[in-house]
């Protein structure tokens, strides 16, 4: 049989799939991690072909974009784009809860691990960053605005509130210390909760 007519089984494993192969990607990604990610193990763990997780993505860029994609309504408390004048306080500390569990932890990790990496090569991560920084700020934005912030603040604090949700959730992932980190959170969600109570009464 000539070799163009032969068909890699591993190729077709996933054909018409896209969904589920992506899943089983991304359960890859959180298991072992970015730092030294390569397509051709990766493709092997999954069972598809280099050619094929290729022909799906493209660029190992473009695969990661997509799995933080994919996570993106864990990583952002999405709810807060919504109309329906949702206290922003609790949904933003029933995120923290939620996305800091022991068992849903290790997917922040990977987009940390992952942030990191765009940091160095902004360039070949316009995607993710666009995910990770653009639309988070573009959440906390409407948030703020809904629950009364003054626009000439809106971005300012925006910026801080995410720096200081990154900076906490970094320092948990390296230290385990979770009843001062939770603390500390805390402490940022009463200092919040006291200018939304200004804003009202202004």
């Amino acid at each position: 049989m000539p070799e163009s007519d032969r068909v890699d089984k591993r190729t077709l494993r996933y054909a018409g799939r896209r969904d589920e192969l992506l899943a089983a990607v991304t359960e890859y990604v959180i298991a072992n991690g970015v730092g030294e990610l390569s397509m051709r193990p990766l493709a092997k763990a999954v069972g598809v072909s280099h050619a094929s997780l290729l022909h799906h993505f493209g660029s190992k860029e473009n695969l990661l974009a997509e799995v933080i994609e994919g996570m993106r309504g864990e990583s952002i408390p999405a709810e807060l784009l919504a109309e329906s004048g949702a206290d922003p306080i609790a949904l933003l500390t029933a995120w923290w809860d939620a996305r800091t569990a022991p068992e849903t932890l290790p997917r922040f990790r990977v987009m940390l691990e992952i942030y990191v990496q765009a940091l160095l090569d902004p360039a070949g991560h316009e995607r993710f960053l666009e995910h990770f920084v653009g639309q988070w700020l573009a959440v906390l934005e409407h948030g703020l605005r809904g629950a009364g912030c003054p626009d000439a603040q809106v971005p300012q604090l925006a910026t801080l509130i995410l720096a200081q949700i990154r900076g906490l959730s970094m320092d948990l992932l390296a230290t385990g210390d979770r009843p001062r980190v939770d603390r500390a959170f805390a402490f940022l969600v009463d200092d919040l909760d006291a200018r939304v109570r200004g804003w009202k009464i202004a």
